[in-house]
């Protein structure tokens, strides 16, 4: 299992991208999803534990070119 850390965030985030990734990639309600990203828009540090090592890793990269300052941990 990792885990991954949704530190902050970039000036140029894609929310709406960031949502959908959420959804598609770790099967997160969009209601949930959504209040992820307003918590970090709020800088509120978000833990997300995903069971798939490869799933995790794509979400962290998916995570980064859309503008999440986020940090992987197996």
């Amino acid at each position: 299992m990792a885990k991954i850390v949704l530190e902050s965030w970039r000036e140029g985030l894609k929310g709406v991208s960031f949502v959908k990734l959420q959804n598609e990639i770790l099967g997160i309600g969009l209601k949930e999803a959504k209040t992820n990203l307003d918590n970090l828009l709020d800088d509120i540090q978000i833990l997300l534990e995903i069971d798939d090592d490869d799933s995790a890793n794509y979400f962290f990269k998916e995570a980064d070119k859309l503008g999440v300052n986020c940090k992987l941990i197996k």
